[in-house]
């Protein structure tokens, strides 16, 4: 019994440490900014609080002190983003509720890798990282496709977007999207929304952008053996 009360005791203790640290920090930052997570930051004394499209503040455990800017450790002996790392956290979450949403995907038949990508059927990049899909496969890179049209929901993209999704062959449809052709317009209920509205959460303004297995983030067109090169120095 003494141990179920020391338990329960000492859970309500931490609820009401988080809840003062919680609030405390709703209180130093300006009204409105969402916090997506919070914890102990590997910076003696201070919190590390991701905030609203996955951008990283640090805030001393007294709350009289708050910075931005992109800290680097060097813990094991070569030089490492810490935000980078704490960015990565909120991408391994948000990915995950995006699991079993409806994406377009080119499998490798020796796949080794999977990579998640943003995309825009408009955006030149986009266009020519497709274009060379061929490669990314050869190499055991598989490619899981998100919709996001950069310039919103209300546009032509966003249509021909819903299209290929929504297409009896998706795979098929966005690879002609991508060549600059015209495909059936079709409606149905779809993930994009979801896909750009969850981006925007990650920071993502522009296409492709691609997100390895470990949460890193990659901005633009990478070729194949490039990018394998990068994945294998995760």
């Amino acid at each position: 019994m003494k141990k179920i009360i020391l338990m329960l005791f000492t859970a309500s203790l931490i609820w009401a440490q988080q809840s003062s640290v919680l609030e405390n920090l709703k209180k130093i930052l300006p009204q409105g900014l969402n916090i997506n997570f919070y914890e102990e930051s590997k910076i003696e004394n201070f919190y590390v609080v991701n905030v609203a499209n996955n951008q990283i503040l640090y805030v001393s455990n007294d709350f009289k002190y708050v910075f931005a800017g992109d800290v680097i450790s060097l813990d094991n002996g070569a030089p490492s983003s810490l935000n980078e790392l704490y960015q990565a956290k909120l991408v391994k979450q948000v990915m995950s509720l995006l699991e079993d949403t409806r994406t377009i995907n080119f499998t490798a038949e020796n796949e080794k890798h999977l990579i998640k990508v943003f995309t825009d059927i408009s955006c030149g990049y986009c266009r020519l990282l497709h274009s060379q899909i061929d490669d990314y496969l050869a190499l055991g890179i598989s490619i899981e496709y998100y919709g996001f049209p950069r310039d919103g929901l209300q546009t032509q993209v966003f249509k021909d977007m819903q299209s290929a999704w929504c297409s009896d062959d998706p795979k098929l449809s966005i690879t002609k999207l991508k060549a600059g052709d015209d495909v059936e317009e079709k409606t149905c209920q779809n993930s994009i929304q979801m896909h750009y509205e969850y981006g925007q959460l990650l920071g993502i303004t522009g296409t492709p952008s691609i997100f390895l297995s470990n949460g890193q983030k990659l901005s633009g067109y990478i070729p194949a053996s490039e990018l394998i090169k990068i994945i294998g120095n995760g």
